[in-house]
């Protein structure tokens, strides 16, 4: 009998006021499981998958040392690293969430007036290409003529994103801090087998129109 695996914990990205910025915390332990780093930053804008795992993450840190540890956990690892989301407020339970996978990481160090010390401004962006962000279905329908290896046409978007997002290939991601109406997405497993069943019964019931000449 094969097990049913557990349900990924939701974050609730949506729910949040965005006012009150949630915590990470990320743990880096070394082969032995001894804790060799240890660091904190606010977050302000945060995608990840259905599984969780981080797709885009913009963060802040008043810490040289805590800016430069939570950028080489993921981009030189050194150890299993954790990453833990706290909602604003709460210090004892947290969900684990998936660091990004070969990431690209980017920091910028802010200044603030009357204050000696810089903020830095951290962000992981994940270099899979699975992570699709559209305001529309217009331009959903154009980022998945790219992805996809059946042949298509540019009219057909109108007549088809409804199935394509019924047929349970296109799953939502949480975000928290992204412009409003801007959607985040990832495929499925078998999204190119469903994509391909739509359009061709798509080709079969509408054919594909012929090029006219002057």
């Amino acid at each position: 009998m094969i097990a049913t695996p557990e349900p990924v914990p939701k974050l609730g990205l949506s729910e949040l006021n965005p006012t009150e910025l949630p915590h990470l915390e990320v743990v880096v332990r070394n082969t032995k499981s001894e804790i060799i780093a240890n660091v904190g930053a606010q977050i302000v804008a945060l995608i990840v998958s259905p599984q969780n795992r981080v797709l885009y993450l913009e963060a802040v840190s008043t810490s040289d040392a805590g800016a430069h540890a939570m950028m080489g956990s993921v981009s030189d690892p050194r150890g299993v690293v954790e990453f833990r989301f706290y909602r604003a407020g709460e210090t004892g339970d947290y969900i684990e969430i998936l660091p990004p996978e070969s990431p690209r990481v980017a920091n910028v160090r802010l200044t603030v007036p009357g204050w000696s010390r810089s903020i830095h401004h951290v962000a992981m962006l994940d270099r899979s290409g699975d992570l699709m962000l559209a305001p529309d279905d217009a331009t959903l329908w154009r980022k998945l003529r790219e992805k996809m290896s059946c042949p298509t046409l540019e009219q057909w978007g109108g007549a088809l994103m409804k199935r394509f997002h019924a047929s349970g290939m296109l799953l939502d991601c949480e975000s928290f801090g992204v412009p409003e109406g801007l959607r985040a997405f990832v495929l499925s497993a078998d999204a190119q087998d469903r994509f391909d069943s739509i359009i061709s019964r798509h080709v079969s019931t509408a054919g594909i129109p012929r090029k006219t000449t002057a």
